[in-house]
């Protein structure tokens, strides 16, 4: 009988180790697969995000640059205020 409760746990053991190598095994897949996603999801967005980049680089940021000069040459007493009048006034779609 001790014989039989000294296999029996040597399979249990055995048993157990197998499992736990199983469940390493899916957590390195697991952790791999999500490290993909990420990356094709990271490159998608900076795929579309491009047209977004050029178009604020082209029609955005050169009005914004010269009300920022402007507010750092005046100094106004509310900055935010004159910098939204400086933008609505540069507009080149109002002129």
């Amino acid at each position: 009988e001790e014989e039989r409760d000294k296999q029996a746990a040597a399979a249990k053991l055995a048993e157990e180790e197998a499992s736990k190598g199983e469940r390493e095994a899916k957590a390195k897949a697991d952790a791999d697969k999500l490290a993909r996603l990420q990356e094709e999801e990271r490159e998608a967005l900076l795929l579309r995000s491009q047209p977004m980049r050029r178009y604020l680089m082209d029609n955005v940021l050169p009005s914004l640059t010269k009300g920022l000069q402007e507010v750092a040459k005046m100094r106004p007493d509310d900055p935010v205020d004159f910098l939204a009048e400086y933008l609505f006034n540069a507009d080149p779609q109002l002129t």
